[in-house]
């Protein structure tokens, strides 16, 4: 039987408010200014379908941001596809400007701009599908504790003092990502593009550090110590974890997707965004971030990268902004030299194998596309789409896309369980380093995101409770009260 709820509402639907009509009043008039400008003075089908993308994006990121509960899992997602390959593309379209000085390959920007679209159609299709209403975190097995906070940044802390001498030592992680290369060059951790064991000694001790700081953080949130002494002991843990990740996951020698991850993972951690303003600030403050900050981040990297700093929409011509022509890349690559089939993504995802067991792994995506197209600089960003497209065509985009946008919906979900546990652990975790994974190769990204998943799973899953009673158990559920029933006519839709 139809809960009356849900027959009053479908009696009665409910009409668009005025600000939803004054949200697509806005959206037109930006979309419509985006098409004069950068579309109109030289028009294209790749440009007209850019402004498309553009459009969906923005549409996507409203209902997103306005939705009844905080998402950020989909919000990073359509803020940086909307600036990165959104807006970027249609500039370099217009201007015939591309970051990398290549041979003309315009017969394939069509191309290019179809499978980013169909990609995020897919994602938005995928992500807006009804679900099942999250169920309360009763487990004691899943639940984020001090305990299991406090082993984890234990074991960083031991990586640290066992692994920094091995890499360079202290000091040279604040002054520059060269400088730390160079270091790791010369304690011999590269050799024939076998990274596994700087993986190991460098890689693996960053991704712990961050996830000790997510699970304190988290604790903070849910303000589950069980009385003064549980409470200084997390303070403590929480200011090793800080400075743990101070050391590796600086923006001076770590890369910026690593360093402003964590500090998006932190932000997300300890800050509820239950109020609407500050998640459309959230929103507003990623498409900013995106646009503005994330060029300034070169700041950090040498003093070559601070020389060729560019400001404003000429930033949007650079490097940082190579998606649109490594999708275009991707096209040729893939009507040369044909489909990979998951070479790639396996060889990604079994990144701590050696390479001298397993001669045939691939190098990362992106290298072996711009390898192709002759570039003297091979280690280029490659789109998540991008890569998809190169080792599952056109096919296998869409059906990635579709999957990938219901499980963003699903992590979004599991950020509001109580008490804090697993879920809301990985969607934090994957909120904040989506940005990485979508900007490319996988290959580049999966061994700091992998490794932080992984730690985050066993942290959390595996460890056993030492029986410390540092955490305040949780307050038992009354499945018999109003709390416990649908709350929302998508609740009680999916219960009839």
């Amino acid at each position: 039987m139809r809960p009356p709820d849900v027959a009053v509402a479908a009696a009665h639907p409910r009409r668009p408010s005025g600000r939803s009509l004054v949200a697509a009043v806005a959206l037109l008039a930006v979309v419509t200014a985006l098409g004069v400008t950068t579309v109109l003075p030289r028009p294209t089908v790749a440009g007209a379908l850019g402004l498309v993308v553009v459009a969906v994006c923005l549409a996507a990121l409203y209902q997103t941001t306005r939705s009844e509960s905080f998402t950020p899992v989909s919000v990073t997602f359509w803020a940086f596809v909307t600036v990165w390959v959104g807006f970027a593309p249609l500039l370099q379209i217009r201007d015939r400007r591309v970051p990398w000085p290549d041979l003309p390959l315009d017969q394939y920007y069509v191309s290019a701009q179809v499978i980013l679209l169909f990609a995020v159609v897919a994602y938005w299709a995928g992500n807006t599908r009804r679900l099942p209403a999250p169920r309360p975190n009763t487990s004691p097995r899943t639940r984020v504790t001090i305990e299991k906070a406090l082993t984890v940044t234990v074991t960083a802390a031991v990586l640290a003092v066992v692994c920094l001498p091995m890499t360079g030592g202290l000091a040279v992680r604040f002054i520059s990502r060269d400088d730390l290369q160079r270091a790791i060059a010369a304690a011999g951790l590269k050799s024939r593009q076998d990274l596994a064991l700087l993986g190991l000694l460098s890689t693996f001790p960053a991704a712990v550090a961050a996830v000790a700081l997510v699970l304190c953080l988290l604790c903070w949130r849910s303000r589950n110590f069980a009385g003064p002494k549980a409470r200084w002991i997390l303070l403590g843990t929480t200011a090793v974890a800080v400075l743990l990740n101070v050391i590796y996951n600086n923006p001076l020698s770590a890369n910026r997707f690593t360093a402003f991850g964590v500090m998006l993972a932190a932000g997300l951690a300890i800050v509820p965004f239950e109020r609407q303003r500050w998640r459309t600030l959230f929103s507003l403050g990623m498409l900013t971030g995106l646009a503005v900050l994330y060029p300034l981040a070169n700041l950090f990297r040498n003093a070559r990268s601070r020389g060729n700093l560019r400001l404003g929409l000429d930033a949007y011509y650079t490097w940082d902004f190579d998606g649109f022509q490594q999708t275009v890349n991707v096209v040729y690559h893939a009507r040369v030299h044909g489909h990979t089939w998951g070479h790639h993504l396996v060889s990604a995802l079994l990144f701590w194998v050696p390479r001298s067991w397993w001669e045939g792994k691939a190098i990362p995506a992106g290298n072996a596309v711009a390898a192709g197209r002759g570039y003297g600089f091979q280690n280029l960003a490659l789109p998540f789409w991008a890569e998809t497209y190169l080792e599952f065509a056109f096919v296998g985009v869409v059906v990635l896309f579709f999957f990938y946008g219901r499980l963003a919906r699903r992590l979004d979900r599991a950020l509001t369980a109580t008490p804090a546990g697993l879920g809301t652990a990985l969607t934090v975790t994957f909120a904040a380093f989506q940005i990485g994974l979508l900007r490319g190769p996988l290959g580049a990204q999966i061994p700091f995101v992998g490794a932080a998943f992984a730690v985050l799973v066993v942290g959390v899953l595996a460890l056993p409770d030492p029986g410390w009673r540092l955490t305040r158990p949780p307050p038992p559920v009354d499945h018999g009260s109003p709390a416990a029933a649908p709350t929302g006519p998508e609740e009680m839709a999916h219960n009839d």
